[in-house]
């Protein structure tokens, strides 16, 4: 979620919004040991409207040392593609593969 230039995290069941963003507690977790960070855009989860590049972009040029994982709105092996080229390092693949959209083998084949 994405207010005031800053992207913020939902909590509690998506109902709250914690007071520290993705950029101050991405980087605190890459520094502790994390190597990897699955994020979901969760006004996209479910929604076949695509990932949201920006934000998978922004993570990975932020925090280089995380391999970033996309979730939410892949609807097609171009989103894949497109994710792959922002910097995600993996995707989550969920509604799309479930409807038949593509195969697990033609998305690892992207």
């Amino acid at each position: 979620l994405q207010q005031e230039g800053a992207w913020r995290l939902p909590s509690a069941g998506w109902t709250e919004t914690e007071s520290r963003t993705l950029d101050e507690l991405a980087p605190w977790y890459a520094i502790r040991g994390a190597r990897h960070l699955l994020c979901t855009d969760i006004h996209r989860d479910g929604m076949l409207a695509g990932f949201n590049l920006d934000l998978y972009s922004h993570l990975a040029a932020t925090v280089p040392a995380l391999a970033v994982q996309a979730s939410g709105g892949v609807r097609s092996l171009d989103d894949i593609r497109a994710a792959r080229e922002a910097g995600a390092k993996g995707v989550i693949l969920g509604r799309a593969l479930l409807e038949g959209r593509f195969t697990v083998e033609e998305a690892l084949a992207c």
